[in-house]
């Protein structure tokens, strides 16, 4: 544990790009230089080709050669790319990849990736590109706890690197990194292979129901009170809208359960504006039920004609935007019973107006 902690800490306080992924260039494991270079997140990253993120900007020959390096040759790559930020920004880069391949194997476990923009001066990059093929070469004289030393002296870490305790590089990525990363998103990905099923047989999203049904219905009786059919009503509606919109979901850095619960947010800020219509449609139709009015739209109520500028805002700041009496009060600079005097005469054009 201690190991992991001092290689995160030294990787995340470089300043180069540090990236690791398996053989086919999945991400598996990437610093904060990363994020910070590319403007895309740790989680947007991680399970992604990083040449579909902000790669793929050369030509095609360019790929089919790197691929043919690092993967047949297995030897180390180096070139200057250009790349595009989330934000669309091209910018150009020094870029090496190498292959990491465990001792007694003949196929790389890993591919790692620097990317070195804080390298200033054509002869400090010409030197970085002799170093790196030397280090990481089939027949590189460095050993694998010299090789991290390496990593992290060339990425401008302002640590040193830990004690491998005898382990092979290989060995430290997966125990240090590449583990750590894989169980931070597991959960993502799990939910991956149950959103692909229900995508292709809805009758498969029982399952994503059957997992996050009670973290849903968690969240409403928190803010329901403790009303248990209330919090049932609305966590039935949240995994309705999420069924009627799976065709077109796309998981991104979050789990399923996060999305649901965004959903579920929505959900219940409707459900106070809806209470809170219903409570002035109550107080303003005495003698029509509430079934006679309820197909009227909020903006049939907000742009009745013989309402003020003023008394239309004081009935928006009460019933669409939630606020107290003493809250609109305190906005509009007026003493509360002013307030209060707007909204009963405003209810009463309502009454005359909807009863018209």
């Amino acid at each position: 544990m201690e190991t992991a902690d001092t290689l995160n800490k030294a990787l995340n306080s470089s300043l180069g790009v540090f990236l690791i992924s398996d053989p086919g260039g999945t991400a598996l494991y990437a610093n904060q230089a990363t994020e910070k270079r590319t403007g895309f997140s740790i989680g947007e990253i991680i399970g992604k080709t990083p040449g579909k993120l902000w790669g793929g900007q050369m030509p095609r020959s360019f790929y089919n050669k790197l691929w043919a390096t690092i993967g047949d040759k297995q030897v180390p790559f180096v070139a200057t790319v250009t790349n595009v930020r989330k934000d669309k920004a091209r910018y150009p880069e020094l870029m090496a990849i190498a292959p990491i391949i465990k001792k007694g194997e003949k196929t790389p476990e890993y591919f790692i990736a620097f990317e070195m923009n804080h390298l200033e001066g054509k002869a400090k990059r010409e030197r970085f590109e002799r170093e790196f093929q030397k280090v990481f070469s089939k027949k590189g004289a460095l050993n694998d706890e010299e090789r991290l030393r390496y990593i992290l002296q060339t990425l401008g870490s302002k640590h040193a690197a830990p004690n491998m305790e005898g382990k092979s590089l290989p060995e430290i990525f997966r125990e240090t990194l590449v583990g750590p990363f894989e169980e931070r998103f597991r959960a993502r990905k799990e939910d991956h292979a149950l959103i692909l099923a229900a995508q292709t047989d809805p009758k498969q999203f029982q399952t994503l129901y059957n997992k996050y049904r009670h973290t849903i219905f968690v969240y409403f009786m928190r803010h329901a009170q403790g009303n248990v059919e209330i919090a049932e009503d609305l966590a039935q509606d949240t995994f309705y809208r999420a069924l009627r919109y799976l065709e077109n979901f796309r998981l991104t850095n979050a789990s399923y359960g996060t999305y649901l619960l965004r959903v579920a947010h929505n959900v219940l800020i409707n459900y106070f504006r809806k209470k809170q219509f219903l409570s002035l449609i109550d107080e303003t139709i005495a003698d029509k039920t509430v079934s006679e009015v309820c197909h009227l739209s909020e903006d049939t109520l907000w742009q009745a004609p013989n309402l003020l500028a003023t008394e239309r805002k004081v009935l928006s700041m009460k019933y669409q935007e939630g606020f107290s009496v003493h809250e609109i009060a305190t906005m509009l600079g007026k003493s509360e019973n002013a307030v209060k005097l707007l909204l009963s005469r405003a209810r009463k054009k309502l009454r005359s107006s909807l009863m018209g």
